[in-house]
Parts: structure tokens; C-alpha cells; sequence
């Protein structure tokens, strides 16, 4: 290969223990090996959910007997995008200048195995913005997919952070007539309300259930998803819905919860779905098509159509060099986030 035009090095977003982040240089190769490509970040999307759970050290993993995740140091995130710099003699399906999107950590570069690594091609029309939102996406698509969605059911997400929203735009795609929104913020339930959501519900003013009777008829949702994360609210989605309905916990809850398994599950029939996105499948087959990967495929694909909205998802866009700060201000105010995307391109 021909002499490099990059830097010597780049910086990446570091955890050394709970509650620390700093800064890690990274030394980048004179030369690519024939299968890599290197990436050059335009953005990257903060999780605030697993990501500020490893920060905070609130992170089950880390009380779970045998569990490998998190463990300190690491280097955050999985939602990147970018435009290919360069790449190796044997990587023939990307190019330079080619805009992608991939699950690397929070870096300005990436140096990653074409053949192995997630690397997608970005078509025109979508951004690198709603490129990273479709990397968080696989976790609400899969929830919704286990739902098994009907058209003409009806829908409540409890939660409107980023994983709510994203699922309950999926459930009205997927046919739901009514969805109702529930969170606590009113910004939150504005940005619902502008992509669809037929009942923005604030439950400190609100009563969500005396307004999920009167929107179903005295019938209950179809569908309940927990996105909160509140143990507490998995009582809430319970209670949600009517004969034979189902609950998805998506929101990843941590802690214990009393219910009334007789009069919420039993007598009702429900289904309780853990949505975790382990459940996804790993490798494509006949049986089970869709992977993580084919989710992210189709929800890019929605945002190029225009049926996946993306615009207030990203409430705080932040230079690169001010992006340390944001975990301490997610584990701290997260009500005042909703996605928070990290501006490489404006740190140079």
C-alpha cells in the first residue's frame, strides 16, 4: 500500500474502573493487513443503558456469579459511524470514502477485519446520526418481534428513552393501531406524539388505566413493553393488558418485584417475554432469519424510507472533546437525555 495519509495516532474513550473515564491513545499502522479498513468517525451514540450501567457499577454483571461482563478496564460503546479512509489489498467490497456504520467503541478511528467485523455500507439518503440509532435499534426490534404483532392490536411502551421510542415506532410499523407512551418526562412524550404515539400519558397527571380501558373498550392492550428498566413498572404492564396479551420486558429491569401471578398472569393467560438481545439469533437459518445484523439492515433501510423517524431522538450532540463529561451527566440527570451523540468530526 502507498504511504498513509492518517495520523500516527488517535484517541478512544476509556473506563480504567467504575466511575472513572479518560481519554486512551491508540496507535494507528503505517500500513493496513490486506483484510482491514480503516474508519474514520464522523459519530458515535452514547448507551445509556448498558453503558452508563458498566460506568456506574450498577451493571448486573457485576454481582452475577460467572457473569464476564462488564469487567474493568473497557473501552465503551457500539454505535459508530463513520467514512472509510483506507483499506487493505484483499478488502474488495468497501472503499475509500464509503460512509458505514459499526459496533466499534467510542474512538475518532477504527481499524477493524472487513471479514469479520460489522461493518455496513450506508445508502444515500440516511445519516450517520440515525446510522448509530439504528445500531441501538436491535434491542427494541427484537422485543417487538417476539411480541408477534398483529394488525389491529394495540400497543403501550412504557419508557420513551431512545429504546422505548425506537419500539413503539416498531410497533406501529408492525401494524399496532393504538400505542400509547408512557414516561414521566413531558419532552420525551412530545417527541412520541410527533412520530405517532396516539396517547402521549404522563403518569403523574395521567390515569394510564382508566385511559387504557377507555381506549380498548374495557378489552386491555394487546401488548405491553416495559422499557423503563423500573422493576416497579413490570406490575404497570401486567396489569396493562387483557386476556391472552402479552408482556415484553425489554427494559433490561434490575431487582426484585412482588406480583400477583393469579390475577395478572394466570387468570388472564399472558405471556411474559424476556427481550433480552442475547435472544436474537447468532447465525442466519431457515428457521430463524433474523439476526442482530439483518435487524440493523432494516431499520437503516426504514430510515432511508422515511417510516422510522429519527428527528428528537438526539437531544444533545457534543463535541468530542467535551464527551468525558456525559457519563457522569447520564448517571446523574438521565431525565434530561434522551440519545446524546458524541461529534468527532468537530473535536479536529
Amino acid at each position: 500500500m502507498e504511504t498513509n495519509t492518517w495520523p500516527r495516532e488517535g484517541r478512544r474513550i476509556r473506563f480504567p474502573e467504575i466511575r472513572r473515564v479518560e481519554w486512551e491513545s491508540v496507535m494507528l499502522p503505517e500500513r493496513l493487513e490486506p483484510p482491514q479498513v480503516l474508519v474514520r468517525a464522523a459519530c458515535t451514540l452514547i448507551s445509556a443503558g448498558t453503558e452508563i450501567a458498566a460506568y456506574s457499577g450498577s451493571h448486573i454483571g457485576y454481582s452475577t456469579p460467572g457473569s464476564t461482563f462488564p469487567r474493568m478496564p473497557m473501552n465503551p460503546g457500539y454505535a459508530f459511524a463513520g467514512t472509510v479512509e483506507a483499506v487493505g489489498d484483499a478488502v474488495t467490497t468497501l472503499k475509500p470514502g464509503d460512509r458505514v456504520s459499526g459496533g466499534m467503541p467510542h474512538a475518532e478511528w477504527a481499524v477493524v477485519d472487513a471479514g469479520r467485523s460489522s461493518l455496513l455500507r450506508l445508502p444515500d439518503g440516511v445519516t450517520f446520526e440515525q446510522a448509530c440509532l439504528a445500531r441501538v435499534s436491535v434491542f427494541p426490534f427484537q422485543g417487538v418481534r417476539l411480541a408477534k404483532l398483529k394488525i389491529g392490536e394495540n400497543v403501550v411502551v412504557f419508557g420513551q428513552g431512545l429504546i422505548g421510542q425506537l419500539a413503539r415506532q416498531f410497533a406501529h410499523i408492525d401494524g399496532a393501531i393504538i400505542t400509547m407512551a408512557v414516561d414521566l418526562v413531558d419532552a420525551r412524550l412530545e417527541v412520541a406524539r410527533r412520530h405517532g404515539a396516539t396517547h402521549p400519558l404522563n403518569p403523574s397527571r395521567d390515569d394510564v388505566a382508566a385511559a387504557i380501558l377507555q381506549a380498548t373498550g374495557q378489552q386491555g392492550m394487546d401488548v405491553a413493553i416495559e422499557a423503563t428498566g423500573n422493576p416497579k413498572v413490570v406490575n404497570d404492564a401486567l396489569k396493562a393488558v387483557g386476556m391472552l396479551g402479552r408482556v415484553i420486558l425489554l427494559g433490561s429491569s434490575r431487582g426484585k418485584v412482588e406480583i400477583d401471578p393469579y390475577n395478572d398472569i394466570h387468570r388472564k393467560g399472558i405471556n411474559v417475554i424476556g427481550a433480552h438481545g442475547r435472544t436474537a439469533s447468532i447465525s442466519p437459518n431457515p428457521y430463524h432469519r433474523w439476526t442482530g445484523a439483518e435487524h440493523i439492515k432494516v431499520a437503516v433501510e426504514l430510515f432511508r424510507q422515511g417510516r422510522l423517524k429519527s428527528d428528537g431522538l438526539i437531544s444533545h450532540r457534543v463535541p468530542a472533546d467535551q464527551a468525558l463529561g456525559m457519563f457522569d451527566a447520564l448517571m446523574e440527570r438521565s431525565q434530561e437525555y434522551l440519545g446524546v451523540l458524541v461529534q468527532w468530526s468537530d473535536a479536529r
